[in-house]
C-alpha cells in the first residue's frame, strides 16, 4: 500500500496533558515485545477542554522551520551565532493549527474567550490565522504542547509509513 496524501482540511480534538480532567498513563507499544517501548495514552474525563487543530500544508511548515534558527557572523571572523526561535515556531504553529476552542472557554475573570481569525498572507499565500489577542491566553506550555501535536499531524506518519512500499 502507498502512503496516505496528506490533507489540511481535516481536524482532530487536542486535549491538554495540563487538564486536571485528562490523566496520561505510559503504555507498552507492543505487549509482546517491550523493546519496542512505550507510548503515552491519555484518558479523557468529561469535562475536558476540548480543542480542535489540523495539520499545516509544506509551504507553511517550511517558512516556520526556516525561520526556526537564525546563523550570525562577522566576515572574516571565526565568530558565529546561533540563535533558535523555538518558542516563535510553536506559536506560528499554533497560529494556524488551531481550528477550535473549547466551549465555554473562559479567562479566570470568567469571560468568555472567542475563537477569532484573521487572513494572513505568507510567502504570497494567503492563511487563515488565529488572531494574537486569542494565542495570547493559551500561556507558553500549552501553545508548546499544542504545537508539538499539529507538527506531527503535519508529516506522514510512523503508522502511514510502514504502509510504504519501500518501507
Amino acid at each position: 500500500m502507498a502512503l496516505f496524501a496528506r490533507t489540511t482540511v481535516e481536524t482532530v480534538d487536542f486535549y491538554s496533558e495540563m487538564d486536571p480532567d485528562v490523566t496520561v498513563r505510559e503504555v507498552p507499544v507492543d505487549k509482546n515485545d517491550p523493546k519496542k517501548g512505550t507510548k503515552k495514552l491519555r484518558d479523557i474525563a468529561d469535562g475536558a477542554s476540548r480543542f480542535k487543530i489540523g495539520p499545516l500544508d509544506v509551504f507553511l511548515m517550511a517558512h516556520i522551520y526556516d525561520n526556526a534558527s537564525k546563523l550570525s557572523g562577522k566576515q572574516g571572523s571565526e565568530e558565529v551565532g546561533i540563535e533558535t526561535r523555538m518558542n516563535a515556531t510553536n506559536i506560528d504553529a499554533v497560529r494556524f493549527g488551531l481550528r477550535g476552542l473549547p466551549d465555554g472557554f473562559r479567562n479566570r475573570q470568567g469571560q468568555e474567550i472567542k475563537y477569532e481569525v484573521e487572513k494572513r498572507s505568507v510567502n504570497g499565500r494567503e492563511y487563515t490565522a488565529v488572531k494574537d489577542s486569542v494565542i495570547d491566553t493559551l500561556g507558553l506550555h500549552l501553545i508548546a504542547e499544542m504545537a508539538e501535536a499539529i507538527k506531527e499531524l503535519s508529516e506522514v506518519s510512523v503508522d502511514e509509513e510502514k504502509n510504504s512500499a519501500s518501507a
